[in-house]
């Protein structure tokens, strides 16, 4: 597989400064590029939005809390305190 490092490091700064926005943007920019022919900068913008898709998808369950975590303790608990 051909690794392109500027396409990866496009991706990666849209995915940390935007978020889920980095995929929309880039699908903009895609169109946008395509419709006015310019197909070296398109096929540009596409890897980028192909490796933010990628990025984001492994990113995902790593910021999930694990399925087996116990709920958190509310501070105040209900019972009286003792003196």
């Amino acid at each position: 597989m051909k690794i392109d490092h500027d396409v990866l490091l496009f991706a990666t700064r849209l995915v940390e400064e935007l978020g889920e926005s980095a995929i929309r943007i880039s699908r903009v920019r895609l169109v946008e590029l395509t419709a006015a022919n310019n197909l070296r900068a398109a096929a540009f913008w596409r890897d980028v939005m192909h490796t933010s898709e990628r990025l984001l998808a492994e990113r995902s369950p790593a910021l999930a809390p694990p399925p087996t975590s116990p709920p958190l303790a509310p501070a105040m608990s209900a019972q009286p305190a003792t003196l």
